[in-house]
């Protein structure tokens, strides 16, 4: 039995069109190709910025001696000589050949660096994109001015995670160094001891380090940061049952529109058979459901051809109209499916139906000539 207070699941009813606009189906290819073309592409900044330290720590480190030499060679000469010989001073036209000397040893030797630097950006770059050339990103967007949408993208997930990465980043780059320094304490005392030279030596030694264990560090954050985007770059770009429903409809038309013009393509061609079917010179017969009329002029035409054609209420017209204008009526069976099957309005008959079709002719012409014969 049941009582009012008794809660009745089989009498709820859902509307399921309320879930209709959840985006839970895989993006298109279409949609993919045009995310593509405005540069909307999964992308980790973390992880472009992180190979640029990565791999300028690392030329620094196999260049910088060389670096150090030709600016420290350079500066010994002019200190050495420029200076010393005069001694009364040197002119401002002295003063910028200098600068430009030591400008274009400083270029030369950093030349390596910033080529590798900007190679590895773009190879990272393209390793995460592909090869994309779109000036779409750096158009104007008046939608990003929307205050609500603000909003929503302060509180959105990639915010949170870009909050939690840049905690981790700063907790990194205080522990790594912190930690480091701690180790290396008992040195730093020692320095006092030692020349200049060796001192600077050792302490470069130290922070290059400290710069690959961060870098390290930065590294995984950066790979896991891809991954993030990746994913979160294919959660953004679904799309709901409704939305592929109007893609295909875009792409290939509506099926109701569709279906109507092909009815009235349908209602034209009919319309343009039934025309014939007065000129035609015998209309072959199943003998409800086909009709097939043959046209045939002697000494014009190689073969009958075929110039309407149709079942059902078509055929049924095909032959009122042939009555009505005294085309003559065969019933044959096997011929008139045969000529359905094989053959389309406009075409001769095949090559196999050409001898029973020949003998209705001859039928129908010696009819009509005793008729004549009769009447006269």
């Amino acid at each position: 039995m049941i009582t009012k207070d008794k809660f009745l699941y089989s009498q709820i009813t859902f509307d399921l069109q309320l879930f209709a606009g959840e985006k839970t189906e895989e993006a298109t290819d279409k949609r993919k190709r045009e995310a593509l073309e405005k540069g909307n592409v999964a992308k980790s900044q973390d992880m472009a910025s992180v190979a640029v330290l990565f791999i300028g720590l690392l030329l620094l480190n196999s260049f910088g001696a060389d670096l150090y030499n030709d600016i420290g060679l350079y500066m010994k000469h002019i200190y050495s000589n420029t200076l010393t010989e005069n001694l009364s001073g040197i002119t401002t036209k002295e003063v910028t050949v200098i600068f430009a000397q030591l400008m274009f040893i400083i270029i030369k030797a950093m030349l390596p660096i910033l080529l590798g630097i900007a190679l590895a950006g773009i190879a990272v770059n393209i390793f995460q994109t592909g090869f994309i050339l779109t000036f779409e990103p750096l158009l104007p967007k008046f939608d990003k001015l929307n205050p609500i949408t603000g909003i929503q993208n302060v509180f959105s997930m990639k915010t949170v995670v870009e909050v939690i990465k840049s905690i981790f980043k700063i907790l990194i780059v205080i522990y790594i160094p912190y930690s480091t320094l701690i180790d290396k304490l008992p040195l730093f005392i020692r320095f006092l001891k030692l020349n200049p030279l060796t001192s600077f030596s050792l302490l470069g030694e130290i922070i290059y380090d400290m710069g690959m264990k961060i870098i390290m560090v930065l590294l995984a954050l950066a790979f896991a940061d891809y991954y993030f985007q990746k994913w979160k770059h294919a959660e953004d770009m679904k799309m709901s049952k409704d939305e592929i429903k109007d893609e295909y409809k875009q792409q290939e038309g509506d099926p109701k529109v569709k279906q109507k013009i092909k009815e009235i393509q349908r209602q034209a061609a009919a319309k343009k058979q039934l025309s014939e079917v007065p000129k035609a010179t015998v209309v072959i017969t199943n003998p409800t459901h086909i009709a097939v009329a043959l046209k045939y002029e002697m000494g014009q035409s190689s073969a009958p051809m075929i110039v309407a054609m149709g079942t059902g209420l078509i055929a049924q017209k095909i032959k009122e109209i042939a009555a009505e204008h005294d085309v003559p009526i065969v019933e044959n069976k096997p011929l008139a499916r045969e000529l359905f099957k094989k053959a389309e309005v406009g075409d001769e008959i095949p090559q196999e139906l050409w001898q029973t079709v020949i003998e209705i002719l001859i039928k129908i012409r010696g009819k009509k000539a005793y008729q004549q014969k009769a009447a006269a």
